[in-house]
């Protein structure tokens, strides 16, 4: 039951938040993992984002468009020394204009077990290149939290409570700018190596100057590990 109530608490404060932001839409994602060989393992994640209303919007559609599908693949140590260090790759196909953009990752993750809790940290650096653009260098850092809803340890099918901030600050043409991210949703543990989980992800862009953009993104994402 609160479970239930919670998740539908969340669907109530997307519906109402949506109203107040440049831009609201959808973004599904399919996220597997595996090993690859003795202390290594792969990350792949495939996501588009559908948006449903955008004001001010940019004159090339209508307010919902397609905008993006991305593919990205991060090779990950998990033992040893090096244990939390990977790098990877992404691609990006622009679908208003069918154009692809690159993009090279490096990061660093640990993650610690408190009692009843699981806290994790990124911290991630990339490069983004685009045919028609400068390139682009980001330096991000993200906190998140995994809490059960059901006793100590999510089991399978019980539900958990996943909450994210993430601080990222860009460089590009030698310009500076900065954005915000906030996560936050209810997952169902339906195995141990297959999750469900929805939620919203918020982010204020361009903070620096007087552009900045709030966009709402309601997640639906499937997580399966091999």
């Amino acid at each position: 039951m609160r479970s239930a109530f919670i998740l539908i608490l969340l669907f109530v404060c997307i519906s109402q938040a949506s109203l107040g932001q440049n831009r609201f839409g959808i973004m599904p994602q399919i996220d597997v993992d595996f090993k690859l060989t003795d202390g290594w393992k792969v990350n792949s994640k495939l996501e588009n984002r559908q948006i449903l209303y955008q004001n001010p919007y940019d004159g090339k559609g209508g307010r919902a468009e397609f905008e993006r599908t991305d593919l990205d693949v991060i090779i990950t140590r998990d033992k040893g020394i090096l244990k939390g260090l990977g790098a990877g790759y992404l691609i990006r196909r622009q679908d208003i204009d069918g154009s692809f953009v690159h993009r090279f990752i490096q990061q660093y993750s640990f993650s610690r077990e408190l009692t009843g809790l699981n806290l994790a940290h990124r911290f991630r650096t990339d490069q983004t290149l685009e045919k028609t653009e400068a390139t682009q260098y980001r330096l991000r850092y993200r906190i998140s939290l995994e809490k059960p809803l059901n006793g100590l340890e999510v089991d399978p099918e019980e539900f958990y409570l996943k909450l994210s901030n993430e601080y990222v600050g860009i460089l590009k043409d030698q310009a500076g700018n900065f954005e915000i991210r906030a996560g936050s949703s209810v997952g169902y543990n339906l195995t141990d190596n297959t999750q469900f989980e929805t939620g919203f992800d918020y982010r204020a862009e361009e903070l620096i100057g007087s552009g900045t953009e709030h966009l709402l993104w309601l997640t639906l994402g499937f997580y399966h590990s091999f």
